[in-house]
């Protein structure tokens, strides 16, 4: 299937505007990084990033079940993944600051990595599973003061849009430290951009979040439990049968197992809900 050349007009130009608006505030966020250990102040940069990024491409976001997330409670925040512009829809929808866990690799790129970096991003080896286990535990260890940590626990985009297997690290992380599990739920962010393309068009993304799941009292022998329970929790409201030739057809989409769609929040760019860390 040829695309228009409207397609790769619009992407260049996405990317041209990441590229600068990391050469601005890339530089901004390392200088602060070094006077303020905490994070917040790089956190708010980065959201401004994924804000002024998506308000170029055209990108709008709804969230609704924030009524679940209590105030100053540390999660573990476990989103299926359907392409990169459900990072976008996380960062600006989510109302509680988090920090990433991201591949090892990603640090090494100019700038980009450096900014990551300063961000207090939970960095992951993955040809060497124990000491990426160790990793996840020590950096959910640390959390205070309400932040939380996102990990996808398909471990990778989507090839087809619809829900891939769950990795246990996730899971062994929560039960180890008793931190509890946060399904949240992306819809729409495949259409928008799957794995077996470069190029976009604008659209929407719907950010659910479901119920949490304590791990408190949980063993080793909880995890699969706690695996395929979030699994399910995350399963049941993901939009699917996706045709990847009809994935821009601009029809309503409906999410399975979920009736609170319904009640979605829209999330303007620079005008959405407050959240937890005051922006």
């Amino acid at each position: 299937m040829r695309l228009p050349v409207s397609e790769w007009l619009r992407t260049t130009r996405a990317v041209l505007v990441a590229v600068v608006l990391t050469i601005l505030l890339g530089p901004l966020l390392i200088a602060i990084s070094i006077f303020e250990t905490s994070g917040s102040t790089a956190y708010l940069l980065s959201r401004c990033w994924a804000r002024l990024l998506s308000l170029s491409m055209g990108l709008t976001f709804s969230i609704h079940g924030t009524e679940k997330i209590a105030p100053g409670v540390s999660y573990i925040v476990t989103p299926n993944h359907q392409g990169y512009v459900d990072i976008l829809a996380l960062v600006c929808t989510l109302p509680f600051r988090f920090r990433w866990v991201i591949k090892r690799e990603l640090l090494k790129i100019p700038l980009f990595g450096w900014s990551l970096g300063r961000m207090g991003v939970i960095p992951l080896d993955r040809s060497n599973r124990e000491r990426s286990m160790e990793s996840l535990i020590a950096g959910a260890s640390k959390l205070t003061g309400g932040w939380s940590v996102l990990i996808y626990p398909e471990g990778t985009r989507t090839p087809d849009g619809n829900l891939q297997p769950f990795k246990k690290g996730p899971f062994i992380m929560a039960v180890q430290t008793g931190i509890p599990i946060l399904p949240v739920i992306c819809n729409g962010a495949y259409r928008i951009m799957p794995r077996n393309t470069i190029l976009y068009r604008p659209g929407h993304i719907t950010v659910t979040v479901a119920e949490p799941i304590s791990s408190k009292g949980l063993t080793e022998e909880d995890v699969e439990r706690l695996k395929e329970q979030t699994r399910s929790a995350v399963g049941s409201r993901l939009d699917t049968g996706y045709d990847p030739f009809q994935r821009r057809d601009g029809g309503a989409v409906r999410y399975p197992g979920d009736a609170q769609t319904a009640k979605a929040t829209p999330v303007p760019v620079f005008t959405g809900k407050r959240g937890a860390d005051g922006d």
